[in-house]
């Protein structure tokens, strides 16, 4: 498989267990929710089942959306602001679904949010060649901002080409 079909297919798995991961989180708001580490860990093993993902591709992709939700619950924890705030950039620009999506898991329960809040700090940096959601980031040598407006995959900084990044936090 050449490298940007590799990368077509993992962006649009990332999106599709972020959809996974939302959809089992609306049939649970009535019952006592799991786990959201569990949801996205169920949301791997679908990937796999079907075999959309090898186990690897799929390990790989749910750390990034474990690191995405736990930064955008960091934020909220720590801003007191709402999920939109998070994105940083012109939300006419966000797709509809995702952030449908990320908006439905920053509504669940404190409890939930506390939970990935604790999580955050294991999740906090983001490497090129990793694949990231809506937001930006900052190179952390360069302070270069990176903007992404879809999920996409992380390149090296366009300025001074080092490969590891944070998210931009509000200002």
């Amino acid at each position: 498989m050449s490298e940007r079909k590799l990368e077509k297919k993992l962006i649009a798995a990332y999106d599709k267990m972020v959809e996974r991961v939302t959809l089992v989180l609306d049939d649970a708001e009535q019952q006592v929710s799991p786990p959201l580490s569990k949801v996205v860990d169920n949301a791997k093993q679908r990937a796999i089942d079907l075999k959309e993902l090898t186990l690897d591709e799929a390990d790989k992709l749910s750390t990034y959306v474990h690191r995405d939700l736990s930064s955008l619950t960091e934020h909220i924890s720590q801003a007191g602001q709402d999920f939109k705030t998070w994105f940083d950039f012109d939300l006419q620009l966000v797709q509809d679904r995702l952030m449908d999506a990320f908006a439905k898991v920053a509504d669940r329960t404190s409890i939930q949010l506390a939970n990935l809040a604790s999580q955050a700090k294991h999740y906090q940096e983001y490497h090129t060649g990793e694949i990231v959601s809506l937001g930006t980031l900052t190179c952390q040598s360069c302070e270069h901002l990176l903007s992404f407006k879809k999920t996409s995959k992380i390149p090296p900084c366009p300025h001074c080409h080092k490969t590891i990044f944070t998210r931009v936090k509000q200002r």
